[in-house]
């Protein structure tokens, strides 16, 4: 139990409050600060989502106002990490930081998994440092400074700067103050107004979300908040229909490609990606800065995104009703009118997914659900005129073919006319088999024997190299691409009998593989002098911890052989 504690800061994030503990405690070694603050040394000092809150707590001085809670939301990066995620998680995530370990909160709260890197040093501002010395004698690590995506000081409009404090490297198990020899402007920071202003912007929202408890809501909240304010800017119909392209070019239109790359969440012309997936229904996580952008550039303040339910008027409901029906009406017309599926998307302007769900929908008996389409309804379309017009049109083209490539087998002109082969397939494949010509060519011999002994040298040589430096999963897919040969090696292994022997002795199993990523890993860690944990781990083999936990009796077996004293549990 400890004597005293630090009454945290306004604006001070967790860790900092702990790290000034440890400069006043007298405790000479970090260890004891632990045993101290937590009651054990196996303790890991995480910035964004700390662990072992309920035990801090019980060690605490007798009477302490102070509750897990409390912490949780007003000094960690929970309320901005967790804004976005359904109640249920949160709950869980919430327990870990109380009880578990603190890599599974960072998997739960979606870090892991997403493509965001976080800050990788300690963030201050200039002004804040100078103010916090004259208010309180001493500075601080400020929770509203470290957030990734937030480049800016709202309350003096100037740039956060790096301090020289590592946040996950190095030894990570002891809490660092910030002081004036990690705190120090080496080069000033300018960014244009244009960019200032949007990093002010995220700045004030990701404020918002740390200071305020909203509320943990289904995904499916916000994706009908979003949607109403879609359609109202005119990027989405009342059909459900969404204007991608439209959407993304006015997207970065608002931001610019500049700003976007800085908060790591570019838009791009192609179809997906973070955007697109916001927008549907799913229940992916994503960062919450991501939420933040969408938000804003929709008009939609943080406050309302929580508590206001977003939706149509009266009239615009009717007008929902009203469109549909029409739309419902014109659908209904073209289906009967002979146009394919994905003419009639191009002119309702839906994918052809939504056509065909409507058509289902209303019951529709489009005319190619008729044997020979809807405008053969009475007759098969193979007895009118207009199919025998049309087979000897392409019985012509096909003779023309052939006689204007002499040298080429059919199979080789079609290659360039699929189009032409497949309806004559499916509509004259007898006259077709009778106008087919085959042209035998000579097969060039291979002296398998010869080539098996010549490449095995080759072979070995791309293995050795595939298992020094980063790890290389070996399997004959990736031995035949390193030489080039990807195409035709794994095919043909039954001719390659001494290059199947040796390549099937050193193929690996995905586990494997990944043990020998951990392996290389390891090495890595501690070449690097840097502390072993499951998220180190995680990142520098690049193992997706709920793959590891296939793994982890081995992992724990080559901790051991190591004198490495981490026994993760799954």
């Amino acid at each position: 139990m400890v004597n005293f504690f630090p009454t945290p800061y306004p604006d001070e994030i967790l860790y900092s409050t702990l790290a000034r503990y440890c400069m006043r405690s007298g405790n000479i070694r970090e260890i004891h600060n632990f045993e101290d603050l937590f009651g054990t040394r196996n303790y890991i000092a995480a910035m964004e989502l700390p662990t072992q809150l309920n035990a801090l707590i019980e060690n605490m001085p007798v009477n302490t106002k102070y509750t897990a809670e409390y912490f949780i939301f007003k000094h960690t990066l929970f309320p901005f990490l967790a804004a976005f995620i359904p109640q249920k998680r949160a709950d869980k995530i919430i327990q870990t930081i109380r009880n578990g370990e603190g890599a599974v909160s960072y998997i739960r709260v979606g870090l892991i998994s997403n493509s965001i890197t976080l800050n990788k040093y300690f963030r201050f501002c200039p002004e804040c440092f100078k103010e916090d010395i004259e208010a309180c004698g001493e500075t601080y690590w400020h929770r509203s400074h470290q957030v990734t995506g937030v480049f800016v000081c709202s309350k003096h409009k100037i740039p956060l700067y790096n301090s020289t404090e590592l946040i996950r490297a190095g030894n990570r198990q002891r809490f660092i103050s910030a002081s004036k020899e990690n705190c120090k402007v080496e080069k000033e920071i300018n960014y244009p107004d244009d960019l200032m202003e949007k990093m002010l912007w995220m700045q004030e929202d990701a404020e918002i979300l740390l200071n305020n408890q909203f509320g943990f809501k289904e995904p499916e909240w916000f994706q009908s908040q979003f949607r109403v304010k879609l359609v109202e800017k005119g990027y989405a119909r009342m059909n459900n229909y969404i204007h991608q392209k439209k959407l993304k070019q006015g997207f970065v239109d608002f931001y610019g490609h500049e700003y976007l790359k800085l908060v790591q969440s570019p838009v791009s012309n192609n179809s997906g990606g973070w955007l697109s997936d916001m927008i549907r229904k799913n229940n992916r996580t994503t960062y919450t800065v991501r939420y933040l952008l969408l938000a804003r550039f929709l008009d939609i303040p943080v406050a309302d995104l929580f508590n206001i339910k977003l939706g149509f008027n009266d009239e615009d409901e009717n007008n929902i009703d009203t469109y549909q029906e029409l739309w419902d009406q014109r659908l209904i017309e073209l289906a009967q009118s002979g146009l394919s599926i994905r003419k009639i998307a191009e002119v309702l302007k839906s994918s052809t997914k939504t056509i065909r769900k409507s058509i289902d929908r209303l019951g529709i008996e489009a005319f190619w659900k008729f044997n020979g389409g809807g405008k053969y309804l009475h007759k098969k379309y193979t007895d009118t005129e207009e199919f025998k017009i049309k087979r000897e049109k392409y019985r012509e083209k096909w003779r023309k073919l052939h006689a204007q490539y002499p040298d080429k087998s059919s199979n080789q002109i079609r290659r360039n006319n699929d189009g032409l082969y497949d309806w004559l397939k499916k509509y004259d494949v007898k006259w077709l088999e009778g106008n087919y010509r085959r042209i035998k060519t000579s097969v060039k011999t291979v002296d398998w024997a010869k080539r098996d002994a010549e490449l095995l040298p080759r072979v070995k040589e791309v293995v050795k190299e595939m298992k020094e430096g980063k790890p290389e999963r070996i399997t004959w897919t990736t031995i035949g691409s390193k030489l080039g040969i990807s195409g035709w090696l794994s095919k043909k292994r039954e001719k390659l009998p001494l290059i199947k022997v040796y390549i099937e002795s050193e193929v690996e199993s995905i586990e494997e593989f990944y043990i020998r990523k951990i392996k290389w890993a390891v090495e890595e860690l501690e070449m690097q002098g840097k502390e072993i944990t499951l998220w180190s781990l995680a990142e520098t083999a690049g193992v997706k911890p709920r793959y590891m936990g296939r793994i982890y009796k081995e992992i724990n077996q080559i901790l051991d052989s190591r004198g490495c004293s981490c026994n993760f549990k799954w």
